[in-house]
């Protein structure tokens, strides 16, 4: 077999399957884009009862950041909203839900008793990290960090365009008073996937095709080789 054969062969069969795991990731993506998504467009998941005998619910630590040095457009592509649902155990109590800075949120919850939602276990069962403290907090109404919030009785709609940061989510009475248990549906909806679901197939498909015929390219030289061959 000639050389630029066996390393047609080689390369061939090295780029077989990253090709065809970008086809079928990118037909993967294709699929849940166009049917695990609701009416409005979002992945959304409910998740086990919240509840604390505290006085909020948080969830912090959720950064949106491109690499150091990125130019904004960056973030900007990623076209990230999420909405979330929260709807209150007691219908005599008002909701509050916000999205704050992580920082302002801290503050504003320092020396006050507080669950964060650390983690989900299987099923979406939320796991709790304690914050102690007293029971004392201003209300979260009162306060004009927030970069989106609603509240209100029965079922309240949440949307936030997603932005360059660090957040906390909060949940809780909206008086401030302890004790609050909640049913949270969380929904993403992210404009990039669908480029990137036909970016991965359209990739995968020509890596796919150049792979088999380098594949088939060095596979002949074997029957060259034979046909070659004295008697």
């Amino acid at each position: 077999m000639r050389p630029g054969r066996i390393v047609a062969l080689v390369v061939g069969s090295l780029l077989i399957l990253p090709a065809l795991a970008l086809l079928l990731g990118g037909g993967a993506l294709g699929v849940a884009y166009g049917v695990g998504r609701d009416d409005d467009g979002y992945f959304a998941v409910t998740l086990d009862r919240l509840e604390t005998d505290t006085v909020a619910i948080t969830a912090e630590d959720i950064t949106f950041a491109a690499e150091p040095g990125s130019p904004d457009w960056v973030l900007d592509a990623v076209d990230a909203d999420v909405r979330l649902r929260v709807t209150g155990a007691d219908t005599a109590r008002d909701v509050f839900v916000g999205i704050g800075p992580e920082e302002d949120v801290d503050a504003w919850l320092t020396g006050v008793a507080h669950e964060r939602v650390v983690d989900l276990r299987d099923g979406l069962e939320p796991v709790y990290r304690l914050r102690s403290g007293g029971v004392a907090v201003v209300p979260p109404t009162t306060q004009d960090f927030w970069a989106v919030s609603t509240t209100g009785p029965g079922t309240q709609e949440l949307v936030w365009e997603a932005e360059p940061g660090r957040w906390s989510v909060v949940v809780m009475n909206a008086d401030a008073t302890p004790g609050f248990a909640a049913d949270v549906n969380v929904g993403v909806r992210a404009g990039f996937l669908l480029p990137l679901a036909l970016v991965l197939l359209g990739v995968g498909a020509v890596l796919t095709a150049a792979a088999v015929v380098l594949i088939v390219v060095g596979a002949s030289g074997r029957s060259d080789a034979v046909v070659d061959t004295p008697a």
